[in-house]
């Protein structure tokens, strides 16, 4: 191949625009420059990018960095040579004692130049040193210079690889923000036309109740989208505490129906479940069956209306596993491991909203893992169907199942309730719901404010936020125990902080009860029906 065959190969310059080597900055290739000369004993080195145009300097130790034409280039000659370029005495080399860097300022007489190779054999230019001076290496120096180029193109694949890394991240990112905002506008609609119809004067009862359920509906769907991207973060940084104990694959099962008993209606699948023996898995009641849950509605969104969805349930030895097969859309071999990626999606078209954010089947993946089983996907393509396959640990069937219903029997008399919120909003809404049930309220949009009323008239119950805008709930409970008349007045934490370890700080802090905004008031109802009975 000719020296113009080469400088010019299109392979060879398509591989240094992916590098981006020309466009980064070379302030970290100095060292390498200077360990170079150092290490051959001579005054100058230089790290030079060749591309179809000019030799590019991107680091030099003991000369000044220039950019030359390739006809003026020793490291352009180097290229020809395929590893390396040694001149040892340029003035008596015939090939080289007319050329421009021999006869002009730089004056060279020692050249050497290891050629820097890719992994995948393309040159891209030189680590090359210079003497004014003749000079004969012997091979151990050579070796050693040809180490040195080694470093310098790990170097430059591994910062190409970063800048990979990079973009690929910003494009999940991208995506997924789209992808966010797309699932929590189409919640918003609904909500927004209800409450326009709700402010009609000539709306009928019948529809107003209408208007009242589709609110209901979809605010708790935009919950389930906080709870997952939430519980997508504590599993990712696997923070999220599970309290393992036997469950009955039944009641998993089950439960997990339940949760998507809507959609599978709405699409009108018919789905098949195959459980012969009473069998149990060590779990966690309420996040294990989100796994369960989630693998149905994957099938769900993804098998056209009027499709089967299969749940066969089998024991292998230590472990039980469930199958949840359906007859959609399937997956392609090339997404098969995207598709546990947290932000990372399937490749379809924007028009695929109804996939949702891409955190469902991570998150069961993870959690899986985190129960001691696993969670793998098979698709013999697309249109073909799909079939994940978790396994969970089997264990004997417990002796007695536990109350996990939290209610009570008692009673809960009219109360005199301090609702501490600094969202005006939020606060109002809150305090007339407990008015209309007939229970005595008062706000304080500051823990100040709160102060002052607790010491005017004891309270029964402080609904706190830990947010507050002068000092946080958890100081706020101390400072009210401390005044306190009441014998064992209740207090319990409304806040955006829903994780284990945020449940626990309030808990120590000395709230009774801890709940996640929104919060589900018939959820808060049962707590305080069940906190005030302990507490009497």
């Amino acid at each position: 191949m000719t020296s113009a065959a080469i400088l010019n190969n299109p392979i060879r310059i398509a591989k240094l625009r992916a590098l981006g080597v020309n466009e980064e900055a070379a302030t970290h290739f100095d060292g390498l420059a200077r360990l170079a000369a150092q290490m051959m004993s001579v005054p100058v080195a230089f790290i030079n990018i060749v591309d179809s145009a000019k030799t590019w300097c991107k680091a030099a130790w003991g000369g000044e960095p220039k950019s030359l034409p390739h006809n003026q280039s020793l490291c352009a000659s180097a290229l020809d040579e395929g590893a390396l370029l040694l001149i040892t005495d340029a003035h008596a080399d015939e090939r080289f004692s007319q050329h421009p860097e021999v006869i002009g300022e730089r004056q060279v007489a020692f050249y050497l130049g290891i050629v820097l190779k890719t992994s995948d054999g393309h040159a891209i230019g030189t680590l090359c040193v210079m003497d004014r001076k003749s000079c004969m290496p012997n091979a151990a120096t050579i070796d050693m210079l040809r180490l040195l180029a080694e470093q310098v193109v790990k170097h430059i694949d591994s910062a190409s690889n970063s800048r990979a890394l990079i973009l690929q991240a910003q494009g999940s990112r991208d995506q997924f923000l789209a992808m966010l905002a797309h699932e929590l506008r189409a919640p918003l609609a609904p909500i927004l036309s209800a409450v326009q119809l709700l402010n009609r004067p000539e709306i009928t009862p019948e529809q107003r109740a209408w208007c009242q359920k589709i609110i209901n509906k979809h605010v708790k769907f935009m919950g389930a989208i906080v709870d997952n991207l939430l519980s997508a973060s504590l599993v990712s940084f696997g923070t999220i505490e599970l309290e393992l104990e036997p469950l009955q694959i039944q009641v998993l099962l089950d439960q997990a129906l339940e949760i998507n008993a809507e959609v599978i209606s709405q699409r009108k699948h018919l789905v098949t479940v195959t459980l012969s023996d009473d069998l149990w898995v060590c779990a966690d009641r309420i996040q294990c069956p989100l796994i369960v849950s989630n693998l149905l509605l994957n099938a769900a969104k993804y098998t056209a209306p009027g499709g089967q969805i299969f749940v066969d349930v089998e024991t292998m030895n230590d472990f039980i596993t469930i199958r949840v097969k359906d007859t959609g859309v399937g997956i392609a071999a090339s997404d098969m491991q995207e598709i546990f990626q947290i932000f990372g999606q399937s490749k379809q078209p924007i028009d695929r909203a109804k996939g949702g954010m891409g955190l469902g089947l991570p998150l069961a993946k993870r959690l899986a893992e985190l129960h001691g089983g696993s969670l793998n996907a098979h698709s013999d393509g697309i249109d073909k169907g799909s079939e994940f396959i978790l396994k969970l640990k089997r264990v004997l069937p417990a002796t007695s199942a536990p109350d996990h219903s939290g209610t009570s029997d008692h009673p809960v008399r009219s109360l005199d309730l301090l609702i501490v919120e600094d969202s005006v909003d939020t606060a109002n809404a809150l305090a007339l719901y407990y008015q209309l049930s007939g229970h005595t309220t008062r706000i304080a949009y500051c823990a100040a404010d709160a102060i002052l009323m607790v010491t005017e008239r004891q309270p029964d119950v402080v609904l706190s936020d830990v947010g507050l805008p002068d000092v946080d709930g958890y100081t706020l409970v101390a400072n009210i125990r401390d005044i306190s008349l009441i014998p064992n007045p209740t207090f319990v934490a409304l806040t955006g902080y829903a994780s284990d370890a945020d449940k626990a700080a309030a808990l120590a802090a000395g709230f009774d009860g801890h709940l996640s905004k929104p919060v589900d008031l018939a959820q808060l109802d049962e707590m305080l029906i069940r906190l005030r009975g302990t507490n009497r």
